[in-house]
Order: structure tokens, then C-alpha cells, then sequence
């Protein structure tokens, strides 16, 4: 009862300091969907202060979130009833997302003992000693340790990711049934349905998310976000598509402080400027208190980075600074570095590596090998799935539906080479859909059925009947597939969440999964010390 009660009053909470981030940024927040992720990003930023000061135990967490509810309590309005009732049901649906047996592989290695230990200590310097995954932190993390919690532990610290799902599906959902929006953008209403097929069908599985996929989630959203501001670029629509470009740096920010490789979307704002409008405005833009905030955000995302690693972003070599106490080699960067695109590129696994790694990942020699062993049978699985999804929505949408003479322009050039260049930055450089394989694929592959779309002669009714009818077999299929897993954890498990939701111990015990704390505990007197502004930092070398 305790973690099921949690669960709904901590996404109440995100909406409460969405309200409290969208008062103080005038920002318009178009839909609960978008005030819970701008609430998830200030709820990551008072993290990331906070950690270097305080522990984040039940006090300051109770706390934490009590101040959110309020906020939430002081700002709702009548007009916001309905948004409330679309909340309450996507995350009490989602609830059968989050009982779960097994969490992901990388959680008993990385995930758990980092969001642990700053339930237990202050954010020390040099965590990244204590073990790889530390040294590129993942602002998941620091969220889950804001879960910590009477009555019901640590065992809420996975469940990050539900959050992020969660208030995905309300944005799009929102999207699908704008019925003002369809008359000229009626392919924001499509591509909304796409996106929340998607990633529903194909990450349904809290298992599987990991600190990857809500970042995965968010480039769909971010997408969606650009893709209307090219297509309302008259100035009669600036207010509008400023409010849109300040949601949309907010989400890339946040994308980012999830993993370092998805740097790489941060320049994709600059599309916006080819609108003249923006271009006009961009000293303003750039000097708004939104921009402070992102850009103070992302500074918290660099810091950390450098306070575990003493890189800037690990491990790219030229953001590391070698003569700090708590630095690594310039080999070890460089092992690192090529272990994560040898891992990528299929070789090396739990059970193999190649024998010459360098000479395996240069140039294409590493093809064939990854063709063999990745791309089949994982990315031919999930491409058969890919078009499976296209077909059924070519059979229900575009299959002898007319084409309209008259259908407006639908812009979306820049965007799709952008979506090109990354796929091969992702092809060369880490070619596994977990690093970012799966949002392109999906995306370069929608594109063209969304052009096709908006060239349709469909009226709305016609699309909220037919959209009714994909929402109702993706429903199906999400909540199938979760009954099915549940089934079979409870066969491989003897794990029954109707008498406890707390998920085992798995690939370990509970001194496994608090080992670091041990290790911190049994050695905080060797530790190095270093005084700050009167504050005492450990420093672990």
C-alpha cells in the first residue's frame, strides 16, 4: 500500500514543482505532460545542489516532496480538473509497469549503489574511483535518491523511469486529441500517435529502461516540439513558439544530464534559427531566465562529471584534467574509451572479447562480426516490429484514404538530416540500440508516413475514431506483455506482487548491492579531506 500510495503522491509532487519552475520561468506548460517532465528537471537541479550539503534521508526527501504537493495544492484550478483525471489514469495503468521481480542488469553494478549512497552521504569528490559507472553520473540517479522513504526504503529507487513514460504519454496524448490543431498541423496529431505507440509497444519493460530510454523518450517529444515551430514560423505565432523553444531547451538539458552521448541532439536547437522570427530575437532568447536555467543545469551536469572523474565528460580524453588528486591515466581514459565502442560494436560481451580491440573497431572491420552477432537478431527483431507498427498504421490511416489537393506544406528537411547525421555518428561511433539506436530508426522511418499523412483528405472524427482504435491495441499489448512478465517472474522468482512490491535482491544480496557504502564506511577515515567555504568535502583516491 505504502509503495503504491508513494509512487502516485511523488508524481503529484513533480506536477507540484512543475507549477513552482513554470511560475518562476513564465513558461506555459500546454499540458500536465510537460509540467511533469519541467517538474522532474527542478526537482534533478534541487538534487544536484542539495547533495553537496545535506543527505537526502526521510527528512529532507519528506520534506522535499511535501513542499511539491503543496505546491501542487496551491496552484491547481478548476480549469485543470480535466488534466488531473488523464493523470490519475495513464499512472494508475502504469502501476502494473512498476512491480517488477528483476530490475536492469546495470542497476545491483551502478544504479542502486550511487542513488543509495547519497541517501546515506553527502556527494563526495572522486566517486568515479570506486567504480566505472560512477564516473559519468547520470541525473536518473540523483532523482531516485529523492525516493529514499519511511515504510518503504530504498525500494523506490527504480522507478525513475515510470515518471518519464508516464508524462511522455500524457504529452502525446494530449497532442493526438488537439482537435484546434488538426485542422492545419493534423500531422503533429499523427506523429503524436506514432510516438506513443512506439514507445509503449517497444519499452514496456522497466527492466529494460535503464538510464537510456527515458533520454529516448524525450528526443521523441523534443522532436514533435521542433517540428511544430517550423511549421508556425509567422510572427503572429512567436509568443507561442518562444513558449515552445523554452520547453524544448528544457528537455534537451535534461536529455542530456541522462547520458553523455546524447550531447550530440544539444546543437539541434539551432534548426529553430532558420526561422526569421528567431533570428530577429535570438539576443533575447538567449538572455532569458529559461536560458540561465538550462545553462546552470547543464553546469551541474559538467561538475559532477568532473567532480567523480575529473572529466568534464568521461571518457573523451580532451575533457580530462590529469593532475587533480582523484584523476585517472591517460591509458585507463583511453582503455575505457575503446572498451565502450568495442562493446558496441559486438565485441565483447559477458562471455567473449576480441583478441586485437584496436584493430577490430578501426575502420569497418568490426562490420561483419557486428552484423552476425547484433544486428542479427536484435535489430532485425525490432526492425520487424518497426514495420509491423508502420503497417498497421498505413492499413488504418493512408489505405484508400484520397489525397487532399489543397494539403499544406509540411517542413521538416532539417530536422530529418540532423536525425541522418546522428544515425551515422551512432552507426560509426556506437552502433547498439540501446545508445541511442532505437529513437532514430524510429523516427527517420515515421518521417515518411507523416509526410504521406498530411497529404490525406481525413477529417478529425475520422482520425479520433481510428486513433481510439491504436490506442486500444497498444493498451492491450503493453499491459499483456507486462501480465505475461509478471507470470514468469513469479515462475523464475516465486515473486507475488500482490503480497509485496519490493523487488529481489537480484545478481546479488543486500551486501552486494551495498558494497560501496561498506567499502566508504570501512575507509571514511583514510579518505583525503578538503575544506571548502568551511564545508569538509571527502575526496576518494
Amino acid at each position: 500500500m505504502f509503495y503504491i500510495s508513494y509512487y502516485l503522491a511523488i508524481s503529484i509532487s513533480l506536477l507540484g514543482y512543475g507549477f513552482i519552475l513554470s511560475k518562476l520561468l513564465k513558461i506555459n506548460f500546454l499540458n500536465f505532460g510537460f509540467l511533469g517532465l519541467i517538474g522532474i528537471s527542478f526537482l534533478i537541479f534541487i538534487s544536484y545542489i542539495s547533495t553537496l550539503f545535506f543527505v537526502h534521508d526521510y527528512f529532507f526527501n519528506i520534506v522535499v516532496h511535501l513542499i511539491g504537493i503543496f505546491s501542487f495544492i496551491f496552484f491547481f484550478k478548476g480549469k485543470y480538473k480535466k488534466d488531473l483525471i488523464q493523470h490519475l489514469a495513464i499512472f494508475a495503468i502504469l502501476i502494473i509497469f512498476i512491480l517488477v521481480a528483476k530490475n536492469h542488469d546495470d542497476f545491483p553494478y551502478y544504479h542502486y549503489p550511487y542513488s543509495f549512497f547519497l541517501t546515506q552521504y553527502e556527494h563526495p569528490i572522486g566517486f568515479g574511483q570506486l567504480n566505472p559507472g560512477f564516473r559519468n553520473h547520470s541525473s536518473l540517479f540523483f532523482l531516485n535518491s529523492l525516493f529514499y522513504l519511511p515504510k518503504i526504503h530504498h525500494f523506490l529507487l527504480n522507478i525513475s523511469p515510470v515518471y518519464f513514460l508516464g508524462f511522455a504519454n500524457l504529452v502525446f496524448y494530449n497532442f493526438i486529441f488537439y482537435k484546434n490543431n488538426f485542422n492545419n498541423y493534423k500531422f503533429i496529431n499523427f506523429q503524436s500517435l506514432l510516438s506513443l505507440s512506439f514507445i509503449n509497444v517497444f519499452f514496456y519493460r522497466l527492466a529494460e529502461h535503464g538510464t537510456d530510454r527515458s533520454g529516448q523518450i524525450l528526443i521523441f517529444i523534443i522532436i514533435i516540439l521542433l517540428v511544430m515551430i517550423l511549421n508556425s514560423s509567422r510572427d503572429l505565432y512567436y509568443k507561442r513558439n518562444k513558449n515552445l523553444f523554452n520547453l524544448s531547451l528544457i528537455l534537451l538539458i535534461l536529455l542530456v544530464s541522462l547520458k553523455p552521448f546524447y550531447l550530440i541532439y544539444l546543437p539541434i536547437l539551432l534548426i529553430t534559427f532558420s526561422v526569421k522570427i528567431f533570428r530577429e530575437n535570438i539576443i533575447k532568447l538567449f538572455l532569458s531566465s529559461v536560458t540561465l536555467y538550462s545553462f546552470i543545469l547543464l553546469f551541474f551536469v559538467f561538475f559532477f562529471n568532473f567532480l567523480n572523474s575529473g572529466c568534464l565528460i568521461y571518457p573523451a580524453f580532451f575533457t580530462c584534467f590529469e593532475n587533480l588528486q582523484w584523476s585517472f591515466s591517460e591509458n585507463t581514459i583511453r582503455d575505457v574509451n575503446q572498451w565502450y565502442e568495442l562493446w558496441s560494436k559486438a565485441g565483447a560481451s559477458p562471455n567473449y572479447k576480441i583478441a586485437n580491440a584496436s584493430e577490430y573497431i578501426a575502420n569497418f572491420n568490426w562490420v561483419s562480426n557486428w552484423i552476425e552477432n547484433y544486428f542479427f537478431n536484435k535489430i532485425s527483431d525490432f526492425l520487424l516490429g518497426l514495420f509491423l507498427l508502420i503497417i498497421v498504421f498505413w492499413i488504418l490511416f493512408i489505405l484508400k484514404t484520397k489525397n487532399n489537393v489543397n494539403s499544406k506544406k509540411f517542413e521538416f528537411k532539417l530536422i530529418y538530416i540532423y536525425l541522418l547525421i546522428c544515425f551515422f555518428e551512432w552507426f560509426l561511433k556506437h552502433p547498439a540500440l540501446r545508445y541511442g539506436g532505437y529513437q532514430l530508426f524510429a523516427l527517420i522511418l515515421f518521417f515518411p508516413l507523416i509526410v504521406k499523412f498530411n497529404k490525406l483528405q481525413i477529417n478529425y472524427n475520422t482520425f479520433y475514431n481510428k486513433s481510439w482504435i491504436v490506442i486500444l491495441i497498444v493498451l492491450t499489448i503493453f499491459l499483456s506483455r507486462n501480465v505475461n512478465r509478471i507470470i514468469k517472474e513469479n515462475s523464475q522468482y516465486n515473486y507475488n506482487p500482490f503480497i509485496s512490491t519490493s523487488y529481489i535482491y537480484h545478481g546479488g544480496d543486500e551486501k552486494f548491492y551495498n558494497r560501496y557504502i561498506n567499502y566508504f564506511n570501512s575507509n571514511y577515515n583514510n579518505f583525503g579531506k578538503i575544506n571548502i567555504l568551511g564545508k569538509k568535502f571527502v575526496i576518494i583516491k
